[in-house]
């Protein structure tokens, strides 16, 4: 049974896509968040690999016109959709070492200013390191925070202690946290902790993850605690 459209907030819903696979035994599951902009088009962020039925659902919701990977790990993700929706504007992070895909697609690169075509509606903010580079957005009208890979949150998996001891060494095990290989990228601790204390510092109450669960409870604060490595440095 493929998953079907989950309602955020105003104007924003997630869909889960199929489980991938990391360090060959790790199970990375996989979500796109899809916003409608005050203009009736969708906002598509990390497209996932969708079956026809999914892909019907989202095409009730209006026209695709914005297509984003806002990491390099997801730029992959935009060729298929790219394909299905070739009038659809393609934006994506910087791309570098890290970048998943081919590297081709004629995408804007997103920088730390929202464009024209979803300001007022979305903010986001750039967090830099060397090779890696994330945008993370605010949805204003359902006070949501979107984030990718910068924070994750992983299930204990009974009977498999292998995958259980890569996501405890990676430091994204429940309830979450900024993966081990991401910290050790980031070499400017002041910009990185300027990015955290700019994502903090807007309303939200709730918090979308690509890679963990829709988190509803005590969102600002989880998101706090995840940073608290750069926050409580220095």
């Amino acid at each position: 049974m493929t998953a079907a459209l989950e309602p955020v907030g105003a104007d924003l819903w997630v869909m889960d896509g199929p489980v991938a696979v990391d360090l060959l035994v790790v199970p990375y599951p996989t979500r796109m968040s899809i916003a409608r902009l005050d203009d009736g088009g969708l906002w598509i962020s990390s497209p996932i690999a969708a079956t026809f039925e999914q892909l019907t659902e989202v095409a009730a919701l209006g026209p695709v016109h914005h297509l984003l990977a806002p990491t390099p790990r997801h730029h992959w993700r935009l060729e298929r959709w790219h394909q299905l929706f070739p009038d659809a504007r393609l934006w994506s992070s910087p791309m570098g070492p890290f970048t998943l895909g081919r590297r081709r697609l004629p995408a804007t690169t997103l920088t730390d200013q929202p464009p024209t075509d979803w300001a007022g509606q979305l903010d986001q903010a750039c967090y830099r390191a060397p090779g890696f580079t994330e945008l993370a957005f605010r949805h204003r009208p359902s006070r949501t925070l979107l984030l990718e890979d910068i924070l994750q949150s992983h299930d204990h998996h009974p009977g498999r202690p292998l995958v259980n001891a890569l996501v405890h060494l990676g430091g994204i095990a429940q309830p979450g946290g900024v993966p081990r290989d991401i910290r050790a990228l980031t070499r400017d601790k002041d910009a990185a902790r300027a990015f955290a204390e700019q994502v903090l510092g807007w309303d939200f109450d709730t918090v979308v993850l690509a890679h963990g669960p829709v988190i509803r409870e005590d969102a600002h604060a989880l998101v706090r605690h995840a940073f608290a490595w750069l926050l409580d440095d220095g």
